[in-house]
């Protein structure tokens, strides 16, 4: 009777052996499945970045009113950048390239999945031309280009280099003060002196020296309509204080264009 108690103790650590042995069985289970799962996982991955990594650029897609930029001549000059695949582009380096090219003021570059590039381009609006062989857009700021008949009303500026914004702005507020006689300017230039020339559209060449150029033109303005507006006028000198210095030409001279009959005249 005594050894009863016994084997049943024995029967139960068998069994709590046996459940603790199943446990450990499916936690070792558990966690190979876990294991499993988080390889096929990390090979997926390294599969799928391997796949994104080598993905290229199919296509560049061009947003903006462009009239004076080839989509031939955008995708020759990104070549290189669009070649070193889709997701290892540098788009802000793009965008600086884009800028670089004569005819293309700002620019904005973006990805589109899976093998776009959109790049939106904003032109240049020429307001002058620099020279012979440029212009100057509405911020001052020259740009090569090649002229043609679309720019023949543009007037041309000349200046020393670095002045290209300080005569844009010049040539904005003349232009703007001229703008009640019906005059226009067709050429401003000033010299190494710091002397300041225009040129308007009737022939007449207007001296305004080196400084107080608002003032002087103002006084131009006046005289021109209290005298001049219907005289053969070569040149108007406003470099004198309370006056003008005036080059007129006899009617007949005037008619055939030449200068060697110009007649000066001064006015206070």
């Amino acid at each position: 009777m005594p050894r009863k108690p016994a084997r049943q103790a024995v029967r139960k650590q068998a069994k709590a052996a046996q459940a603790s042995w199943r446990s450990r069985l499916r936690t070792m289970a558990l966690r190979s499945s876990v294991v499993v799962g988080l390889l096929l996982l990390i090979a997926a991955t390294g599969r799928a970045g391997l796949y994104l990594l080598d993905l290229r650029v199919e296509r560049l897609v061009v947003r903006g009113a462009v009239e004076h930029v080839a989509q031939s001549d955008l995708e020759q000059q990104l070549a290189g950048s669009l070649n070193i695949g889709f997701l290892a582009l540098d788009l802000d380096g793009i965008r600086q390239e884009l800028e670089a090219m004569p005819w293309i003021y700002r620019a904005t570059v973006r990805r589109r999945w899976p093998d776009a590039v959109v790049v939106s381009i904003e032109e240049q609006r020429p307001v002058a031309r620099w020279g012979l062989d440029g212009f100057l857009n509405h911020q001052g700021e020259y740009f090569p280009g090649t002229f043609d008949d679309r720019w023949a009303d543009l007037a041309r500026l000349e200046g020393p280099s670095g002045s290209e914004a300080a005569m844009t702005r010049r040539y904005q507020n003349l232009e703007a003060l001229l703008a009640s006689t019906g005059l226009q300017m067709v050429a401003l230039q000033e010299d190494v002196l710091g002397q300041v020339t225009a040129e308007l559209d009737n022939g007449s060449i207007l001296h305004l020296g080196a400084d107080h150029h608002i003032e002087r033109l103002g006084r131009f303005v006046t005289l021109w309509r209290a005298q001049l507006a219907d005289q053969p006028v070569l040149s108007v000198d406003m470099r004198y204080e309370h006056g003008a210095a005036v080059a007129f030409l006899p009617t007949s001279q005037w008619a055939l264009g030449s200068t060697s009959a110009a007649k000066w005249k001064e006015i206070r």
